[in-house]
């Protein structure tokens, strides 16, 4: 089947996508990045003591001014969690899916060192609380296994959309891949910092913790990356979304003006390029964690169909979001790396703007009193 990717943006989603992950169990991902991300110029990356996996991009610019950013995207998906507490071992569900959805379906088993599925079971009751949402399985959990996730078809591509497991957040964790990997090769003269977090689903546990970690995060204008639950106005395959706020917050306005600024000025020279700009309607992203501690903090995301999986009535089914949105995203990060202006200049055409404003306020209301 044909699509209209990049190649090289088309091998990062393939590639992350065939990675099985769950809150805390980000290994198969982490590695991946690692292994994609290695012996690339200009390039460098750490794992910091809690797991997060940090890839720098510096190549020092000719031009000024320049506008270095951070981009965050997680690397887990809702998932199952194999407790080893007593000798049967235990399962429980980690992330927000609604308990209607459960019973009758199945489920694959994972471990850390291998891709390899480990065998699969079926649920057959559920037990949740507010705490820990536990289930009971058709038959034992396989020996070694320390993750699940649904049993649902590999990734593919259609004309129109990307299908996986794991839209959320690997499709924006692939995006980000695939944009270092195209700065490095062609040298490009730009600064992308970009933090790939654990445990998101879970409630920012590393994004939280990379604030705590005792590499310090450098301040900058710090970009959330996600694939967002298409509701309200947001519409799949109407263009990537600048994304004002979240559930918990409104982001940062002068970052909000900078992102729009850059999709006006490739807009100029690029003429189809599209884009919305929205307040999603549900869910709340690791920029809030970041808003909330004082950094200059936005966020993007592309809409998504049959968010964690949920599909129609209580039937589970792939994420999908649009190719025409995501390579929308990609394209346009590589030009807010290279080419856009930085925020001060984005800001001080709203200032300049308000000053002229304010004399022509003046002038008029003192002539007409």
């Amino acid at each position: 089947m044909s699509h209209i990717l990049d190649e090289e943006f088309y091998q990062a989603l393939m590639a992350i996508a065939a990675c099985p992950t769950a809150p805390c169990h980000e290994a198969h991902v982490r590695a991946c990045l690692l292994e994609r991300l290695k012996e690339l110029p200009h390039l460098t990356t750490r794992v910091d003591e809690f797991g997060n996996l940090h890839a720098s991009y510096e190549h020092q610019p000719e031009r000024e001014p320049f506008q270095p950013f951070r981009l965050v995207a997680h690397m887990d998906h809702p998932g199952f969690v194999v407790d080893r507490k007593d000798a049967a071992g235990g399962l429980h569900f980690a992330g927000g899916v609604e308990k209607k959805y459960f019973a009758g379906k199945g489920i694959v088993f994972y471990h850390e060192e291998t891709r390899r599925p480990l065998g699969r079971a079926v649920i057959e009751s559920t037990s949740f609380s507010d705490d820990v949402k536990r289930v009971t399985l058709d038959r034992a959990i396989p020996a070694g296994a320390t993750f699940a996730m649904w049993d649902l078809p590999k990734a593919r591509c259609t004309k129109r959309l990307f299908l996986s497991p794991a839209c959320d957040d690997l499709a924006q964790v692939s995006t980000v891949l695939a944009l270092l990997r195209r700065l490095a090769l062609s040298e490009a003269r730009a600064g992308v910092h970009a933090l790939f977090t654990r445990a998101e689903e879970i409630g920012f546990a590393g994004a939280l913790a990379a604030l705590k970690s005792k590499t310090p995060l450098a301040l900058m204008p710090t970009l959330s990356l996600e694939a967002s639950q298409a509701r309200g106005f947001a519409r799949v395959d109407g263009g990537p979304v600048v994304r004002v706020g979240d559930r918990l917050s409104t982001f940062d306005s002068r970052i909000t003006h900078w992102l729009e600024t850059a999709f006006r000025d490739l807009q100029a020279v690029r003429p189809g390029t599209s884009y919305q700009r929205l307040l999603m309607g549900g869910g709340t992203c690791e920029a809030s964690v970041f808003l909330r501690v004082g950094w200059p903090t936005g966020a993007l995301c592309v809409a998504l169909n049959n968010y964690h999986n949920m599909g129609p009535g209580t039937a589970l089914r792939a994420e999908s979001i649009s190719l025409r949105d995501c390579q929308g995203l990609y394209d346009f990060l590589f030009f807010l790396a290279t080419d856009a202006k930085p925020v001060r200049a984005a800001d001080e055409a709203v200032t300049e703007r308000f000053a002229r404003l304010e004399a022509k306020a003046l002038t008029v209301l003192k002539t007409d009193f």
